[in-house]
Parts: structure tokens; C-alpha cells; sequence
């Protein structure tokens, strides 16, 4: 799918057509540009409300100036349409806000359901809020006091055993300056004081829920450097980017309680959750970023706080191009930096179901995961099933 398509299919579900219509299908008939442009600035006002940061102005009208433009372009062109870097940063901004992809912040383990971005995420989130609440209490920041790190920390974490997390092998990377893996195993030292803390929300109302990082527990195997990724050489889609951390225990703070993963061999869906199309939503950590963020240029400090962002399956494993294993699948939710280790859950079904972690993305056209359901005897030797 063309990126011009890609926006105004995402956009005509925004304003009320079926979410889960093909993703390659027809969309909807978009919403006019103004109204596009109402919501942006709703969704500014409503960030300044909930976090008390007052937007900067010169930076939130070039925000909405580079939108204006970007729809413009969009709705001039249509599909044909040849968009740039700020052009589709401008219509990330928009997607973000107007109930097509958005963006929100976590508070007590669950959403704001009158958040203006919400849209129509908000009767499948409310139908399942039981089951994203245990979800939500099992993510966590992977946290790095280093002076040098901006940010405080990394990635995402999110429990997958007793007093055990998953993330990615290149967030352990970071806490682990020089580490190195050989035939699935670690060798390597971790920074002093890295942890893992399952709060850091909005408003962080919740008590304490900080445990340090005691060992690496296992990784993924790396892959042969004939299967990287051609246009992205850092990738590599014959490894697994996977490591499995066991966290130290902390007096009076018992661990979050393990999230359910899909397994490949179960009989009832024999391996075929994720599929294309499929809503599905992430919980993680956005913000650590080079790429930009819908707020990052107008909000000063507004990162780094837990996140869940709704979405779809754009291409279930085995239909991603350059994946020897058929083990990646592709969505289309908005993340960034600090997402990396992120569960993706499925939205359609329990609502508790983690169908994949991910690990990278292409800014504004895709993001991969591993399918959970490709990596089960990878997960259970892993975590010693």
C-alpha cells in the first residue's frame, strides 16, 4: 500500500467507516480538512489538561501549518500523491488525533474512554477493560539511571513468568554496553542500578512497583548475515530479537502477574490469531526517539510515560517480505523509540492475548514484531517451560 493510500484509508476509518475493513480495501470517505485540524488542537488541549505542560505556541502552529499543508497535498493528489518526510509527519500528527491511530496515556492501568482521539477504539477498549488492566499492570520501563541516559531508560518489559521479562535483545543491549550473544546465550555485564518499573504513569497514582534487574536469563538466536534486511542492514529477520530478564524481588512488592501469550500449537486456534487485519493494540513506553513525536516538538517533557496505542495487523507472519523464518508480522500502530519490547495484544479477541512483541518500525509506513505464535519453543526454552 502507497503511503497516500495508507492515510486515507486510516483516515477515512477516523471518521466512522468499519475499522476493521481490509487493509488493503477501499476506505472511507475522509473527513474535511477543518475538522481534521479541530481535532488536532483538541487533542493538544487535552494533552495540556492531563499533564499541567503548557504547549509551546511557536512550535504547536508549525505543527498544525505542516498538517494543513500535508492534507492539502493529500486530498489534492488522492492516492497519487508524492509525500514527504514533514508531509507525513504533518498527517502522523492527524492520525494520531482524530480516532484513526491515537496515542494514549495509561492512568491506574487503563485509558481515559473520554479521550477526543479515542474514536471508535472506545467500545472495543471498553468491552475488554478487565483484560487490559492485567495487561497494562504487566508492562513495564526498562530504567536506566545513567547520567547519559536522557530519557532514564530504554525500552519496554512486560512479564511473560514468575519474576520474568521480555523485551528485546537490543534493549538489553543498552543496559549491557559490550554484550554479546553466541548460539542463543549472554555474555555480558549489566549497568549497576538498571530495573524494571511497571508504573511511570500520567499521574502516577500507583504505589512504588520498581524491581531491579538481577540476570539475563536467556536470548534469541542471532541471525546468518546473509538474511538481513536489504534496506535496513540493521535488521536482521533470521534473528530473534528476544531477551528474557529475571528481575530481583523486593519485600512487600509481589511481581505483576504473567501475561497469556499465543501459542502456535494450541488446538482451538492452531497458530492462526494473528492475521491480517486483525485490531490488536500496544502497551509500552514511547518517547525515546529520533523520529518525531506527535508532542515531542511542543511539549517539554512529555515522554516516557506508559502508553496503549490501538491498531491492526497490516500482514500476518509468513507475508513479510525478506522474513526467512515466517516469523514477523507487520501493524500499523503508532509507535516510536521506547516502544521497543512492546507487547501487541489482541483487541478483537480477549483483549489479554499477546500475539507478538515488537521490535522495530519504518517511521510512518510499518512496524515488525515477532508472531508470538512462530516463537513458542523459542519463548518456552526461554523461560524453562
Amino acid at each position: 500500500m502507497t503511503d497516500a493510500r495508507n492515510y486515507l484509508h486510516l483516515l477515512g476509518q477516523g471518521r466512522g467507516a468499519a475499522r476493521l475493513e481490509s487493509v488493503g480495501g477501499a476506505p472511507g470517505t475522509p473527513p474535511p480538512k477543518s475538522e481534521l485540524l479541530d481535532k488536532l488542537e483538541a487533542e493538544i488541549a487535552w494533552v495540556e489538561r492531563k499533564t499541567g505542560v503548557r504547549a509551546d505556541e511557536d512550535a504547536k502552529r508549525a505543527l498544525l501549518d505542516n498538517a494543513n499543508e500535508a492534507i492539502s497535498h493529500l486530498y489534492g493528489d488522492g492516492v497519487d500523491a508524492s509525500l514527504g518526510e514533514d508531509e507525513m509527519s504533518g498527517l502522523e500528527a492527524v492520525v494520531r488525533a482524530d480516532g484513526s491511530r491515537p496515542v494514549l496515556f495509561v492512568e491506574d492501568d487503563f485509558v481515559d474512554l473520554q479521550t477526543p482521539s479515542l474514536g471508535l477504539f472506545a467500545p472495543s477498549l471498553s468491552r475488554v477493560s478487565d483484560a487490559v488492566r492485567d495487561v497494562c499492570r504487566s508492562v513495564g520501563r526498562v530504567d536506566d539511571p545513567s547520567p547519559e541516559v536522557r530519557l532514564g531508560y530504554h525500552g519496554t518489559a512486560w512479564v511473560v513468568g514468575d519474576g520474568l521479562v521480555a523485551t528485546n535483545f537490543h534493549v538489553l543491549q543498552a543496559i549491557a554496553p559490550g554484550g554479546v550473544r553466541s548460539d542463543g546465550r549472554f555474555q555480558g555485564r549489566l549497568k549497576t542500578g538498571v530495573s524494571v518499573h511497571f508504573g511511570h504513569e500520567v499521574r502516577d497514582p500507583l504505589p512504588e512497583r520498581r524491581f531491579p534487574v538481577r540476570r539475563v536469563v536467556a536470548v534469541g538466536r542471532e541471525g546468518d548475515a546473509g538474511t538481513r534486511h536489504p534496506d535496513f542492514p540493521e535488521l536482521n529477520f533470521g534473528g530473534l530479537d528476544l531477551a528474557i530478564l529475571e528481575l530481583e524481588p523486593v519485600p512487600g512488592r509481589p511481581f505483576p502477574a504473567p501475561v497469556k501469550v499465543a501459542r502456535g500449537d494450541d488446538p482451538v486456534s492452531m497458530g492462526g490469531l494473528a492475521t491480517r487485519g486483525r485490531g490488536v493494540y500496544l502497551v509500552g513506553y514511547p518517547g525515546g526517539s529520533t523520529s518525531p513525536d506527535l508532542f515531542a516538538s511542543i511539549f517539554a517533557g512529555v515522554r516516557g510515560f506508559k502508553r496503549l496505542a490501538p491498531g491492526a495487523i497490516m500482514a500476518g507472519a509468513g507475508e513479510v517480505a525478506h522474513d526467512p523464518k515466517g516469523w514477523i508480522l507487520t501493524h500499523d500502530i503508532s509507535t516510536l523509540g521506547g516502544n521497543s519490547g512492546s507487547a501487541l495484544v489482541d483487541l478483537d479477541g480477549d483483549g489479554r492475548t499477546v500475539l507478538g512483541l515488537h521490535f522495530a518500525g519504518n517511521h510512518l509506513r510499518e512496524n515488525w514484531a515477532h508472531a508470538a505464535e512462530r516463537i513458542t519453543s523459542d519463548l518456552d526454552a526461554a523461560v524453562g517451560v
